[in-house]
């Protein structure tokens, strides 16, 4: 038999999640909430299962017994009538069987259902017919539960107080006797270990236990479950009420998710939920659990549910109160508003009658005003573009000069040696050495190039941007890309010498060493790629223009 701890009072719990927040938590517990139905669905069809199951077959008894016990276990936290007729079936079938075993266990948990129901006259009459001495120790356990659950409902409901003082007594009893006979660091143990604790007042220690109950039981199941509920429960006892909502809510969420209807966790979340955002939820969940209890059919459950209820509508009625006197508020502040608002109006308009001709004569002295700011903003916009400009020519002015001083001097310098080398070679008689140095061209070239690399260079640093902007301007199958280990290529070197203000072919021809009629048809090419022929080199003549590294 499963143990009773399965069956302990108020059975509930939810997934493990990360520590979010209670708003997070509620929305969770919503979408649960809308798919209740299924849940409920399931469980349904698991009881036809078993029906079906009995009504097709011829079993034995104690084959029947234990699809009884089965049927038992669906209908446990389901249906109370349901679980009682099939525990007296079980009884019935103990007693044909002539087994004790089976006759102490059936009438155990139907001594523990009505313990949970508040049928305690009954309850202590069954648990009186069982003979202790005979039981094996798991049964023993179940009887010592049993018995916690009749003397904690009697200590907890009843309106003797000598009564109530007995039960309690014989309830921490029972406890301890649990604790004595279950396994150190079981569920079990724990959970009555955690139990004597709140008993005694120790909620530090009650809290720890709480963690290390829940941490040791599977998720989504019924111990689980109860020990989600009991954390809700200490952490209310310690004051602490947003860590008891988010654990509530969790256990409700297992409540609906295993169709368990007799729960008290959505109740216990709703009785907690009482301030202005959440009272319509509270009421919402209210009626859930109202549902479930009259489903259920518990008599005491619904007792319990109505004094909740009653809590809450007595906090959604001050509510309603609240809202009543601000709406009042509200609307005698709309009149007062509307009051002013007229004589406002009023005074405006006596006021506005005064302005108009002055505000006539305001627009006029505006619109010259924004006559005059836009000659000047086009005046100053023409100035910012000379004076980019002139800032433009200056920096490739000191840029080419440096360069050009520098390429002079370093002309100079190799004329200089070479004078000396002819000279000496004069002086020593080797002409025909002289000769035959100088005959080869391979020297013009290399000067050639280095000429090239150098205007390469000093281009490339006042535009950096110049290759990407000007295949900009091209079709892409006509963009120019330099091989590696080039700068500029010869079309690009063109239409760089044009960027810096130099357009005639001849010009180009004789900087690039090139022939005139070369110069003009690599322009003529070029610019039939180009999607705006008619102005494309005064495009070219604009590329990096207002880069803020050449203002």
């Amino acid at each position: 038999m499963k143990p009773f701890a399965l069956l302990l009072l108020l059975l509930c719990a939810s997934p493990v999640v990360a520590q979010e927040d209670l708003k997070s938590v509620l929305a969770q517990l919503d979408d649960v909430l809308s798919h209740r139905d299924s849940y409920i669905a399931g469980r349904e069809q698991r009881i036809e299962s078993l029906k079906n199951i009995l009504r097709k077959s011829d079993f034995s008894d104690a084959q029947c017994y234990i699809l009884h016990q089965q049927l038992i276990d669906e209908y446990m936290p389901y249906q109370a009538d349901s679980t009682i007729s099939y525990l007296y079936r079980n009884i019935d079938l103990a007693q044909r069987m002539n087994d004790a075993d089976k006759l102490a266990e059936s009438r155990i948990a139907l001594a523990y259902l009505y313990s949970a129901a508040g049928i305690y006259l009954e309850a202590d009459d069954l648990l009186s017919q069982i003979d202790t001495a005979r039981l094996e120790r798991p049964l023993l356990i179940d009887y010592y539960i049993s018995r916690h659950k009749l003397n904690d409902e009697l200590q907890l409901y009843s309106h003797d107080a000598a009564q109530r003082d007995r039960s309690y007594r014989r309830s921490c009893a029972y406890t301890r006797l649990i604790i004595e006979n279950t396994e150190p660091g079981t569920p079990q143990h724990l959970h009555y270990l955690l139990w004597e604790a709140i008993d005694k007042h120790d909620y530090d220690r009650a809290a720890t236990l709480s963690e290390q109950l829940c941490e040791s039981l599977p998720v989504l199941s019924r111990d689980y479950a109860t020990a989600c509920y009991l954390r809700a429960l200490v952490a209310d006892l310690r004051h602490d009420a947003a860590t008891a909502q988010v654990w509530f809510a969790r256990s409700a969420m297992t409540d609906l998710q295993l169709a368990i209807r007799d729960n008290a966790a959505l109740k216990s979340l709703a009785n907690t939920l009482l301030d202005d955002n959440n009272i319509q939820r509270a009421m919402r969940y209210m009626r859930v659990v109202m549902d479930d209890a009259r489903f259920f059919n518990s008599r005491l459950r619904p007792w319990q549910d109505a004094l909740a209820l009653h809590v809450i509508e007595e906090a959604y009625m001050a509510r309603r109160r609240r809202m009543d006197v601000m709406y009042n508020i509200f609307v005698i502040s709309i009149a007062v508003f509307l009051l002013l608002a007229v004589a406002g109006a009023l005074f405006f308009r006596r006021q506005n009658r005064k302005l108009r001709s002055a505000r006539h004569e305001l627009l006029k002295a505006y619109d010259r005003l924004n006559t005059s700011n836009d000659e000047l903003k086009y005046t100053n916009n023409r100035l910012a573009g000379l004076n980019s400009r002139i800032s433009e020519a200056n920096k490739v002015k000191e840029e080419y000069i440096g360069i050009f001083l520098t390429m002079c001097s370093e002309y100079i310098d190799k004329i200089s040696e070479t004078r000396r080398h002819v000279r000496r070679l004069l002086r020593d008689g080797k002409i025909d050495e002289l000769k035959k140095e100088y005959i080869p061209t391979d020297a013009d070239s290399r000067e050639l190039e280095l000429f090239y690399r150098n205007f390469d260079n000093t281009f490339l640093h006042l535009y950096p941007t110049f290759i990407g902007e000007f295949n900009s301007l091209l079709d892409d199958d006509a963009r120019i890309e330099p091989k590696k280990g080039e700068l500029l290529t010869t079309e690009l070197r063109i239409f760089a010498l044009i960027r810096l203000g130099i357009t005639d072919s001849s010009k180009i021809a004789a900087l690039l060493r090139y022939s005139v009629s070369t110069i003009y048809n690599y322009r003529s090419k070029i610019k039939a790629h180009s999607s705006s022929r008619d102005d494309f080199e005064e495009r070219i003549r604009t590329i990096g223009a207002f880069s803020p590294q050449h203002q």
